[in-house]
């Protein structure tokens, strides 16, 4: 339409912008308009969910409406001819700030016990990177330092130093070591380009961006103090002992802590010699970009730079056994101490990869043994000499024997709630014993009692159930609560994983570490062979999964796409979908591990308070100025609103040619004005007002056909309530019963024969239409806007629901933020392009005044339904 505009608009004093030039900053500013309302509004949508979202889409959709609003201020600007100039002083103001919140501080010292993140505020931020050592030796290390070397080293460092309780001599490389090989060549920034534009439900994406960051890094050069530093810290520690083998292991920030527990999501690496040390190191700190742990950050709304890595190198202890503990049950299955253990080292257990021997024991210092499962192990992993690990077959006295003396329980027990008092919080505990039969700690974390809270809605008979439905198991241990449906989805190779589909069980033979990196998309986990104290198991727990494992043939009963229901509480698995289980049980994720709580929320839900809320409603305030603006929303309100009284006076002006202009004289109480375009208009002679009989543009009469149905009321005021009436006084509103003649604006038709701009304001409502229609069925579309205001908040938020619903019912693709709607239809036939521009105007007169009565969702709902099934005017019908 802008070829026709050039013909038809003419400079007509010399100097002044043409009309057209005007017209398309206009038109320009619109869609930049609704751009930055689309994006705001799924920004909104993303934050106040609630839900996991990823940093980049986050940043991606914020810089997505920077860029809108920067277009939109350059328009209005042109467009007003630089009057309200200051605007952009605001919007760069604004945008500074959020960005500024949007950038973390790195090492501070608050870290994760900071409230709110509200770094762009702080006063307690200094730089203390250069204060950190590189390393500290672990009899120097306590809880003290645990935003130095992560909350794994700083626990151990604690009970070596305060509990004297044996643990492995070692060093840790401080957070400053990362944050080094981080900055050299601005790894990070390259790292975050990697992320920007990765889905986290496409496990292909997220794989192909962590094997990208990991090469970056381990290509990279690194500083040249680095190997410097690791062998000073070797030298200092281990000084007069040879053929030593180390433990090289993740202690990143947060990792292992109250909340995060990110088991086994980095990399451990056993059986180091010393020459491969400073390799081991960048092995452990790249795998903070594994696939599985960038899914669990996301999961936890934890940025990179929210924590840091450190890694803890300790001396490798020759395992004749070794497990873990847990001082309670977090599944409140068992009374007592739980332990698993196996022979060898205790990587199996960890791992998931056999089903350990199992001791429950007494609460108490002579740690009676109540009961003692025994396991099912074939092979031991075994530390070489040479750094190697081998793989050695058990013998039939091993398999049969329990790999902990009752000395040792008793050991093992007595350091455990030792430790368990000393953190005040029961625990989950890694150990192993020596060839010599001494007993060591490895690893001590927090352990989650509750992961999920659950609730029974009603009772129900699992005996019914029983004979109901096919059970096809009834055996193994449950990992994690819960109660899912779903179909099966077997994963024989990791290579299965980039197919696995949301919202199925995955089904495999053992618990693999990496099946974190889908747990978000899993309903349910099954496997064959595993441990209820594994990794795998952790990870469900924390995030609410229903997991079985020890099943011992799930993998060969399951078939890809069989729609089954698991009852992991009751370790039971049925065919098909068991909705009076489903519908029975209810769990909700503990308040630690909601994503409300993280750092991502807290962040961005700060930098909503630079976007979001709306201060300038009435441009009639004092108030309503750019100086005024608080939010990118003022800013989007006031240049709005500016640009549509700037561009509707343009028309009365008489230093602008458009051609002419008629009034046109119709039914509807609207102070319209017609500009022909092009063939839009039939005119004989010489007049300045028309009818709908001089109308030829076919979306204009279709549009004018809606607003002139029989039984529309354009004027007069709808009857309200008392409490409805004595919520708008109160709520300091206007005027219930406004004079349209007063509060009403002109209203403006573009028109050539196939296409319609038509702006129009009544009292506080404005509603924009663009159109064309034609029978080549993809040039088609509508384009249609509607703001309202005058009433509260809630009705003028119920108003625009009403309108989305409608337009929703209708075919419209719509987005709402308040009552601000805005809709699209697009290729689509001619004769449903003119039924909607008729439905549109019938809709324009329905609605207008009607937030008075939209007192509940009860009276939204019946005005949407006598609106669709054709009534002229729902509101009087549902106040008669």
């Amino acid at each position: 339409m802008f070829d026709k505009l050039k013909k038809i608009f003419r400079v007509n004093k010399k100097g002044t912008a043409s009309f057209q030039e005007k017209f398309e900053h206009f038109q320009a500013f619109l869609k930049a308009n609704d751009e930055s309302h689309k994006i705001m509004s799924d920004l909104s949508e993303l934050i106040n969910s609630g839900k996991p979202f990823s940093r980049g889409y986050a940043t991606r959709s914020f810089d997505n409406m920077i860029e809108a609003l920067d277009r939109l201020i350059f328009h209005f600007i042109e467009l007003v001819s630089g009057r309200y100039w200051k605007i952009k002083d605001k919007f760069i103001e604004l945008r500074d700030i959020s960005y500024k919140i949007l950038s973390p501080r790195v090492l501070c010292p608050e870290g994760f016990d900071c409230p709110n993140f509200e770094c762009n505020t702080c006063k307690k931020y200094k730089k203390i990177i250069d204060d950190i050592p590189y390393y500290y030796k672990l009899d120097e290390i306590d809880e003290s330092l645990y935003l130095v070397v992560g909350s794994k080293m700083s626990r151990l460092g604690e009970i070596k130093k305060h509990l004297g309780i044996p643990v492995p001599d070692g060093f840790s490389l401080s957070v400053r070591f990362f944050e080094d090989v981080m900055l050299n060549n601005d790894l990070r920034g390259k790292k975050n380009k990697i992320f920007y534009y990765v889905d986290f439900d496409e496990f292909n994406q997220i794989e192909r961006a962590s094997r990208d960051t990991q090469e970056m890094i381990v290509n990279a050069d690194l500083p040249d103090e680095v190997e410097q530093i690791v062998n000073e810290a070797y030298q200092n520690t281990f000084s007069g002992k040879n053929n030593l083998r180390l433990a090289v292991r993740s202690s990143a920030i947060g990792e292992d802590s109250a909340n995060f527990s990110f088991a086994g999501l980095h990399k451990s690496l056993l059986n180091i010699k010393k020459e491969n040390l400073l390799d081991s190191c960048i092995e452990v700190l790249v795998s903070k970009y594994s696939p599985e742990s960038l899914v669990y950050r996301y999961l936890s709304g934890l940025r990179d730079e929210d924590m840091p890595m450190s890694v803890g190198i300790i001396e490798m202890i020759d395992a004749h056994s070794a497990g873990v503990l847990y001082t309670a049950d977090p599944l409140h299955i068992n009374e007592g101490i739980i332990i698993q253990g196996i022979w060898g080292l205790g990587d199996l257990v960890v791992q998931g990869k056999v089903v350990p021997q199992q001791f429950i024991v007494k609460h108490e210092k002579e740690a009676d043994l109540l009961k003692f499962t025994p396991g099912r192990q074939d092979i031991q992993n075994v530390s070489e000499i040479d750094g190697s690990i081998h793989k050695s077959k058990l013998t039939e006295e091993m398999l049969s024997t329990p790999c902990l003396t009752s000395y040792q329980i008793k050991e093992l027990v007595d350091y455990a709630m030792r430790i368990e008092e000393h953190f005040d919080t029961p625990q989950d505990i890694e150990w192993a014993v020596d060839k010599n039969g001494k007993v060591y700690i490895l690893q001590a974390r927090p352990l989650q009692i509750k992961s999920i809270v659950k609730e029974k809605r009603q009772s129900i008979s699992l005996e019914e159930i029983d004979k109901k439905y096919e059970l096809l198991i009834e055996e193994g241990e449950c990992a994690s609560q819960g109660v899912k449906s779903g179909k099966v989805f077997i994963v024989e190779h990791l290579k299965d994983l980039k197919n696995f589909p949301k919202g199925g069980i995955l089904v495999a033979k053992k618990n693999l570490p990496e099946f974190a990196g889908l747990i978000h998309k899993a309903s349910a986990v099954i496997t064959d062979v595993g441990s209820t104290t594994g990794h795998l198991s952790i990870i469900a727990r924390e995030q609410g999964v229903p997991m079985l494992t020890n099943t011992n043939n799930a993998s060969e009963l399951m078939q890809n796409g069989m729609e089954i229901t698991v009852y992991a509480d009751e370790c039971k698995v049925y065919h098909g979908r068991v909705n009076e289980l489903i519908d029975s049980y209810k769990q909700t994720i503990v308040e630690n591990f909601a994503f409300i709580n993280s750092p991502m929320y807290k962040i961005w839900h700060s930098v909503g308070k630079y976007i979001f809320k709306l201060n300038l409603t009435d441009p009639n305030e004092a108030n309503f100025n750019p100086l005024q603006c608080q939010t990118l929303h003022d800013i989007i309100r006031y240049t709005h609103e500016k640009a549509l009284t700037h561009m509707f006076s343009l028309y009365s002006r008489d230093n602008y040619d458009t051609g002419p202009i008629y009034k046109l004289e119709f039914e509807v109480p609207l102070d319209c004005y017609v500009i022909d375009l092009e063939n839009g208009l039939k005119i004989e002679g010489e007049t300045e007002t028309i009818t709908t009989d001089n109308i030829v543009s076919q979306p204009f009469l279709a549009l004018i056909k809606g607003m002139t149905t029989p039984g529309i009321r354009w004027s007069g005021h709808l009857s309200l309530d008392t409490k409805g009436f004595a919520s708008l006084i109160f709520g300091n509103m206007v005027d219930v019963y406004r004079s349209e003649s007063v509060l009403g604006a002109r209203t403006y038709a573009l028109v050539s024969e196939n296409y319609l701009n038509f702006f129009s304001r009544l009292g506080y409502h404005f509603s924009r239409l663009d159109s064309f229609v034609s029978e080549e069925i993809n040039t088609n579309y509508i384009n249609f806007n509607f703001r309202g205001g005058a009433a509260d908040n809630i009705r003028r938020a119920r108003r625009g629901i009403v309108i989305e619903k409608i337009l929703d019912s209708l075919g419209f693709v719509t987005t709402r933020y308040d009552d601000n709607v805005l809709a699209s239809v697009t290729k689509i036939p001619m004769e449903r392009i003119f039924f909607l521009l008729s439905e549109l105007g019938r809709m324009m007169g329905a609605v207008r005044n009607a937030d008075v009565i939209f007192t509940s969702e009860e009276v939204m709902n019946r005005f949407i339904e006598l609106f669709l099934e054709g009534d002229p005017s729902p509101g009087t019908k549902i106040n008669s």
